[in-house]
């Protein structure tokens, strides 16, 4: 006799048991859900419907209950927590099963239960079949929910899913056998033949939107292979490679993007480890540890590029330099074209600087138009007057700036920025000085007094704040650092405001000026009033770190501060060069910690700006920001989303900005892109992209 299929002997059981509308649901015996077919679980050794229909009584009908008054007395999920493992940007799934668990202690299929996940920026759940789909591009945990009715208020149950992400990336030339050669060799701790990792820089703090870092060491010989790893609890990021001269890995942007939005809060250890083909030996790296902030500095980066004597321009993101303004006006005196000692507005629309190689004609330029042409257009013209700066500032709106003028006793002044003249204050005196810093508050001006000299390196000065009392009026200055106050110092330069105006840092040492070897300066933070003086020593630890210079964001706990720097970049073949009479400028990036207590250096390890040139001369880095992105455009971390959400759509595809979940609305100062956004229990509505506190 030929024996049914047991999903046939299940139909034929069904049909007949249709007779009876009383009697129990078809069953056939299982000891597991895969015994079960497409839409049964396996409940009470027995395969059940897994979504049969619910009574408003909490009694699964047709489940036999043992008896009269059995009702549903709670709810489990299974599996109670679900480990996945996305493989190169692949999309594994998880069913999740409801279980009705019954007064007299038996179970059976929940009915119609409604699923929800805490946390979407993993992957997406079904509402209705519980089918969970990790999207392969972030990693981490998320608690999934179910909800089932019964009769008055429903029962619910939790599980935990975790996504596990891995990516593996093999150099040219390597083969399975040379990849499986790190399983085999004999591994050893030699701190003479490792790798030698000099960048990234140990303990590095990053916003997530930094272009991926370019992994550099100092030891390799032909024949030799590497291991470069990149692990968090839920990402792992393997690349294998051969000897290369450069000896150096330029993440996988993949990769990289996937570190930098899975478990945000928790640092990254990379690693390099050396295959040393003269022993076949596995020399292992030292470990190292990068961290990435919930932050995304959106904008570009202004720089000036002191060699070719022009402004460039970096965009966010990205590792390119943009010639925006390939040929400065001519010098209106010597027709030199050159154009330096810049500044970018609080808004980013306007970049004011000096033409010529020593006239230092002052020209302001509108970032939002076209400045290929040549010449380029200036928003007045460079010829008409003898104004004349060297450093400047803007004001809160854009209206006016504080300009150092050249002269034998430099004096500042204002600048109306729509005409180019310059504007006498209506009440008070402007004190002489130079390196002036306007604060986004609009309420004071740092600058250095005192001062020996000003363009030309002011070797003495110390820290003057001058308070602006109303348009174009000014208060008594009040001298608040003194530069001899630290330690063989005898000059402060470049004082800069954070964004919320609550801290003013500045460089101290023995010379302002940055091609100066053999001067030693540091970094340093202060209240406004001169407390507080903290040194930066994470980071500028140096003694050869210049110009420091707020960025507009405060964001992932940090303000993010530029500053110039003659350390050493990567390895000789590709960064800057390892004598310090040769070694040439770099723009570096630091974050400053928010809130930090008194006395407490509030830096972070910093990282050097991607895209730079480094073997050029670069200097005084100004952002211009940019809007927050809207939901559907395109991005590679939340932090650049008004909704602070980036992930793929539900169906794959590229991550695009999307609504956060209401477990992560926007607070007060966060960006959104429309009320619903914004945190509802704190009464905020969004303007200009910002959640803020009443009507709008």
């Amino acid at each position: 006799m030929q024996h049914l299929p047991r999903s046939a002997v299940s139909l034929l059981v069904f049909l007949l048991a249709a007779c009876d509308p009383g009697g129990p649901l078809p069953t056939s015996p299982c000891g597991s859900d895969a015994e079960c077919d497409t839409g049964e679980m396996c409940v009470d050794g027995a395969c059940r419907p897994a979504t049969p229909r619910m009574d408003g009584g909490g009694t699964p009908p047709g489940v036999d209950s043992g008896g009269p008054g059995v009702t549903v007395a709670s709810v489990r999920l299974e599996p109670a927590s679900a480990g996945l493992v996305a493989v190169d940007g692949s999309r594994p799934t998880q069913t999740f099963m409801a279980i009705a668990v019954l007064s007299d202690g038996t179970e059976a299929a929940a009915i119609a239960p409604t699923f929800s996940l805490d946390s979407v920026s993993i992957g997406d759940i079904d509402p209705a079949s519980g089918v969970f789909t990790a999207n392969g591009f972030i990693g981490g945990s998320a608690t999934v929910t179910v909800s089932v009715p019964n009769g008055g208020a429903p029962l619910s149950a939790t599980a935990t899913v975790s996504v596990r992400l891995e990516r593996t990336v093999r150099g040219d030339g390597v083969t399975d056998e040379d990849v499986m050669r790190f399983g085999t060799a004999t591994p050893v701790d030699d701190s003479a033949r490792n790798a030698a990792v000099v960048y990234p820089l140990d303990g590095v703090v990053m916003p997530q939107n930094v272009y991926p870092a370019d992994v550099q060491w100092t030891r390799s010989a032909d024949g030799d292979l590497f291991r470069v790893s990149i692990v968090k609890a839920s990402v792992v990021v393997t690349a294998y490679l051969r000897h290369d001269p450069m000896m150096h890995w330029l993440i996988d942007e993949t990769a990289w993007r996937a570190m930098a939005q899975s478990e945000p809060e928790a640092a990254a250890t990379l690693t390099v480890d050396r295959l040393e083909a003269a022993t076949g030996e596995l020399v292992r790296g030292t470990p190292l540890t990068m961290s990435f902030a919930q932050a995304a500095l959106a904008g570009s980066v202004y720089y000036w590029d002191i060699v070719r004597g022009r402004i460039v321009r970096i965009d966010d993101g990205t590792a390119t330099r943009v010639e925006f303004m390939p040929n400065p006006p001519p010098g209106p005196t010597d027709g030199s074209r050159c154009v330096g000692c810049h500044s970018v507005s609080h808004s980013g629309r306007y970049m004011a600087g000096r033409l010529g190689g020593g006239d230092n004609q002052g020209a302001i330029f509108d970032l939002t138009t076209d400045l290929t042409p040549d010449p380029p257009a200036t928003t007045w013209p460079v010829n008409n007057g003898t104004l004349r700066w060297w450093f400047s500032s803007w004001s809160p709106d854009d209206s006016r700036l504080v300009v150092a003028y050249r002269g034998g006793a430099p004096v500042l002044g204002f600048v109306d920025t729509s005409t180019g003249a310059e504007v006498l204050p209506a009440s008070g005196s402007m004190p002489s000085g130079t390196y002036p810093a306007w604060s986004p508050d609009g309420a004071s001006i740092a600058y250095t007094g005192d001062q020996n000299g000003w363009g030309d390196g002011p070797t003495v000065g110390n820290i003057y704040v001058l308070p602006v009392t109303g348009p174009d009026s000014v208060g008594a200055p009040t001298r608040v650092h003194e530069a001899a106050s630290i330690a063989g110092s005898t000059v402060d330069s470049y004082p800069t405001w954070a964004p919320d105006s609550s801290l003013i840092a500045f460089a101290n040492g023995t010379g302002a000026r940055s091609e100066t070897a053999g001067r030693p300066v540091n970094l340093y933070a202060m209240a406004p009033d001169g407390s507080n003086v903290v040194a930066l020593t994470r980071a500028a630890s140096t003694t050869m770190d210049y110009q420091p210079r707020f960025s507009p964001f405060q964001q992932g706990g940090y303000f993010w501060m530029s500053f110039l720097s003659r350390r050493i970049y990567g390895n000789p073949a590709i960064g800057n060069s390892t004598s310090a009479e040769g070694r040439r400028q770099q723009i570096w990036v630091a974050g400053i910690r928010m809130g930090a207590a008194p006395g407490e250096d509030p830096s972070a390890v910093a990282y050097w700006l991607p895209g730079q040139d480094p073997h050029s001369a670069n200097i005084s880095a100004y952002w211009a920001p940019r809007p927050c992105r809207p939901d559907g455009e395109s991005c590679s971390v939340g932090s650049e989303c008004c909704g602070g959400d980036c992930r793929p759509p539900a169906g794959g595809g590229d991550p695009v900005c999307s609504p956060p979940p209401p477990d992560r609305c926007r607070g007060l100062g966060e960006t959104c892109g429309s009320d619903a956004d914004c945190c509802p229990d704190m009464g905020l509505t969004c303007v200009a992209n910002v959640c803020l506190a009443g009507p709008g």
